[in-house]
């Protein structure tokens, strides 16, 4: 199983959409389209319903916490 350090993910999700932008920036001349909102409503049940998903996933052992921000998912 491969190892993932959450900090270099993120740094490299990072680098990547800035990439996407300066080549979208440099091709239109104009910066990305900005995305819509959602609605508050929206956004705090998609939150509890990942939040639920995530706890069913560790009460089932599909997911183990193996230390602080860390995290092994079983199949």
């Amino acid at each position: 199983m491969r190892v993932i350090n959450y900090d270099d993910y993120v740094e490299q999700l990072r680098k990547k959409s800035l990439r996407v932008y300066t080549c979208w920036a440099a091709q239109t001349g104009k910066a990305l389209p900005s995305r819509k909102r959602r609605d508050p409503e929206e956004d705090i049940i998609l939150y509890l319903l990942d939040r639920k998903r995530w706890q069913q996933a560790l009460a089932s052992g599909r997911l183990k916490k193996v230390g602080p921000r860390r995290y092994r998912l079983y199949g």
